[in-house]
């Protein structure tokens, strides 16, 4: 594979679902999915933060298809690969107080809608944003679908 870069990572995080993956945050804006079974990334998404540097990358615990994105500018984006493998499905920017970091909560036993993401301000506060369900709750064979999506990129 050519036209791969060495660039800064700034956030790693596994996939909590058992397959052997995880996402790459890069101090260019871009994010990695890799694969622990090969040496290049399987996806890679360049664009998506117009340069700004990913502070933090991390998977849904409970929907194995999606994840969350932080970038330096304070934007919090949600990808979910079923409905788009090309680019984040929802951009939200924060205007008001800058967010410094995030985590993403949930029990990947329990897929209900107690699933959420919590985020850091500049100011010190803390928000707790619980998900509604089209982001918590896993559609009817969704790791099988990620699987198709992610054998389909190895190939």
């Amino acid at each position: 594979m050519t036209g791969i870069k060495p660039v800064h990572v700034t956030s790693i995080d596994f996939s909590a679902f058992g397959d052997p993956v995880f996402l790459v945050g890069c101090a260019d804006g871009s994010i990695r999915l890799h694969s622990t079974t090969t040496e290049y990334p399987i996806m890679e998404w360049n664009g998506s933060t117009n340069g700004e540097p990913i502070i933090s990358v991390q998977w849904a615990l409970t929907r194995p298809a999606v994840f969350f994105v932080l970038d330096a500018a304070s934007c919090l984006y949600i990808w979910d690969l079923l409905a788009n493998d090309f680019q984040p499905v929802i951009k939200e920017k924060n205007q008001l107080d800058e967010i410094t970091t995030m985590s993403v909560f949930g029990d990947p036993g329990k897929q209900n809608s107690f699933a959420g993401i919590s985020l850091a301000k500049q100011s010190g506060k803390i928000e707790i944003h619980y998900l509604n369900k089209q982001w918590s709750v896993p559609n009817t064979e969704e790791i099988e679908k990620l699987h198709d999506i992610l054998n389909q990129s190895i190939i």
